[in-house]
């Protein structure tokens, strides 16, 4: 089932009011029958429900005392014992977590360690918040084909990142970065390459390794000149 359209309505809609944040969900109702029906005949998604309730806990609690708009996607989740399977943002296949989407959903600071733990995640759209990191655990998500990243405040890149061997699409433009990691050249399946509207100074020679690329667009940066291995 498919709903990332639905996070992206929810979130590009939300209402100026705030509400004070709420209280945490706890990971035991996605094994006790609450969040995910039959839980021990499906684990994985029972192990994705927990991440899950880890990764919006964190988005709550960093959210402070002003709390998250009412209506913000991540306080539909689990409201009224409602089942993972109809989480705002979430797309399940065969019992996992495959895609997550809460784009422009205002969301700030580091992106929380714990979705990594999302690890048959094939796509990851976080566009258009205000994240200032990512980190080093996304290594884990060796599924991933498609990461979004785009319109954040990220200032650097973990060199963990080149373990996503299987990543065809980075969207990375509209950030903050002023250097990318030679680690990047490792990405081989890349196809889509967005870094425009950075303050990349530089490439990296290595970059000519990807030699999958069929768009690479560096406008908006403050290049002076690209590595001749380009």
């Amino acid at each position: 089932m498919a709903l990332a359209a639905a996070g992206l309505a929810a979130a590009s809609a939300l209402p100026s009011a705030a509400q004070t944040s709420p209280a945490d969900l706890d990971p035991a109702d996605c094994s006790n029958g609450t969040y995910v029906s039959e839980p021990s005949a499906n684990p994985g998604l029972a192990a994705d429900c927990r991440a899950l309730t880890a990764v919006r806990n964190h988005w709550t609690a960093a959210a402070g005392n002003a709390g998250l708009p009412a209506g913000h996607p991540l306080l539909t989740w689990g409201q009224d014992g409602a089942a993972v399977t109809s989480w705002t943002g979430v797309t399940i296949n065969n019992q996992r977590v495959t895609r997550l989407n809460l784009r422009q959903s205002g969301l700030q600071g580091p992106i929380p360690p714990e979705i990594s733990r999302l690890t048959k995640l094939g796509e990851l759209d976080l566009g258009g918040n205000q994240l200032t990191a990512l980190p080093p655990e996304i290594s884990r998500l060796t599924k991933l084909e498609g990461l979004r990243l785009g319109g954040n405040q990220l200032t650097e890149l973990p060199p963990e990142i080149s373990r996503l061997i299987n990543l065809r699409y980075l969207h990375l433009h509209g950030n903050q970065l002023t250097a990318l990691p030679p680690e990047l050249s490792r990405l081989t399946k890349l196809t889509e390459l967005w870094l425009y509207g950075n303050q990349l100074t530089e490439l990296p020679p290595e970059i000519s390794r990807l030699t999958n690329l069929g768009e690479l667009d560096l406008g908006g940066n403050q290049l002076t000149a690209l590595p001749p291995e380009i």
